[in-house]
């Protein structure tokens, strides 16, 4: 067996939302969030830090980063339908391990995560409404932008 096997594992993108964590589905749906406008710049990924800290205190950078790039590898292959499928499951996963006040919480940094580059795009406001209809919270945000 050499380093050309063709039976070696491949790197897989396959997410379970059932057997997420809170800190790996609230990453997931930020990270959701972040490419839904074609882009991940560092104001976004601050405000999710921020979020995460917050939510959960004794957090690992390196775990979470680590859920940070899963994501990122499992929506990357995926086509709109099975993003959006995909992250109504994360959403349901949410409301199970979070309570209201940390939901609340999610909410509101979502806004400054959206708002983050200066803009809001489209591919923002669908996932906001998807948000909003899941997670049942209001997400504030700048319009204007």
């Amino acid at each position: 067996m050499g380093w050309f096997n063709k039976e070696e594992k491949k790197v897989t993108s396959s997410i379970n939302p059932s057997e997420m964590s809170p800190i790996e589905s609230v990453t997931f749906l930020c990270t959701a969030i972040q490419i839904s406008d074609g882009q991940i710049d560092n104001e976004e990924k601050n405000i999710w830090i921020e979020l995460v800290s917050e939510l959960f205190p004794e957090f690992s950078e390196e775990r979470a980063n680590k859920f940070f790039s899963e994501a990122q590898v499992s929506l990357y292959s995926k086509n709109n339908i099975e993003k959006k499928e995909l992250t109504v499951k994360v959403m349901k996963r949410i409301k199970d391990l979070l309570d209201t006040d940390q939901i609340n919480l999610v909410g509101k940094k979502i806004a400054d995560l959206v708002e983050a580059d200066g803009m809001v795009m489209s591919g923002e406001t669908e996932i906001i409404k998807l948000i909003e209809e899941n997670l049942n919270v209001k997400i504030n945000y700048d319009k204007e932008l």
